[in-house]
């Protein structure tokens, strides 16, 4: 149980973290609350954030999605503006988060910043090249999400409020791929590839290998990436794709541990990479959720 001094309500951004900042004790930002419950944290009290206006999801007058930190994963799974943006990877990786009743209360917000390497929707938004958006009592800055991630658990908030995620319009038109695979539909992530493509002509533009639950924290696969990139389509045979899938298999780190192998982990990351480089160039993306062997 917890033992909370002082449940705060914020009604806006600035004021979210200035009740952060004021303390006493340790706080914890609050919105769907699904880990924390589950896992009580030693803190004194907690701000929630739920009506400091972070649950929009919206399209910029530049066309690129945004999509706030308190948004909850059912609506992103479910929102036309996430289901039709780049071939539904984001949409389809809030979908296979979890159960039902999970998903109507768990946010995007806490999903990332709980920071764990199994981060249902990080390889997904990495693929994209998201950017986060961080607010200050004063002051706000962008940085991209590859940065965010500072170790299992850890971020660069350090206090600061995560206000939402953008992704560009111009992602947006990349083919794109994701598999999970679980020991069930609803245990995390034993291991997670998530892959986007951008096609310019007969050429491979910006490639994206992106991986979850194989490393301390979620990560790119960029020497994959690089074998991938800039490459003729005409040349992107099976044999490459197999060496890019290789070389993503072998820069992960994945650990031993009652769910799976390190070394079973590492060979199911060559395995999806290649399926879902296959199937990205191919445009028909695969999303489903593994719950066995691949």
């Amino acid at each position: 149980m917890w033992e909370l001094k002082e449940y705060r309500i914020a009604g806006s951004v600035s004021e979210a973290v200035s009740m952060m900042r004021r303390g006493p004790g340790k706080g914890m930002y609050i919105a769907g609350g699904t880990d924390l419950f589950l896992f009580p944290p030693a803190c004194d009290y907690v701000v929630d954030v739920n009506h400091a206006g972070m649950s929009q999801i919206a399209r910029t007058p530049d066309g690129d999605l945004f999509i706030g930190a308190a948004a909850t994963l059912h609506d992103i799974a479910t929102s036309p503006l996430v289901t039709g943006y780049a071939g539904g990877l984001v949409s389809a990786a809030a979908a296979h988060c979890g159960n039902r009743p999970v998903r109507t209360t768990a946010t995007i917000g806490g999903n990332l910043c709980n920071a764990l390497p199994s981060a249902d929707l990080a390889p997904a938004l990495l693929a994209l090249d998201a950017v986060c958006y961080i607010a200050d009592e004063d002051s706000q800055e962008s940085l991209p999400l590859e940065e965010f991630f500072t170790g299992p658990r850890r971020t660069v908030l350090d206090g600061r409020l995560l206000v939402g995620i953008a992704l560009s319009a111009a992602a947006g038109a990349r083919r794109t791929a994701v598999r999970r695979l679980t020991r069930s539909a609803e245990d995390i992530a034993l291991v997670q590839v998530a892959v986007a493509l951008e096609i310019e002509g007969d050429r491979v533009g910006a490639a994206r290998i992106a991986l979850g639950s194989v490393a301390p924290v979620p990560m790119r696969a960029m020497l994959a990436e690089a074998l991938v990139e800039g490459e003729l389509l005409a040349n992107l045979d099976p044999d490459r794709l197999a060496d890019a899938a290789a070389v993503a298999a072998g820069e992960c780190e994945p650990i031993d541990d009652h769910r799976a192998s390190a070394e079973y982990r590492r060979e199911i990351v060559g395995v999806f990479t290649r399926r879902l480089l296959a199937s990205a160039l191919a445009d028909a993306p695969a999303t489903d959720n593994e719950g066995g062997a691949a």
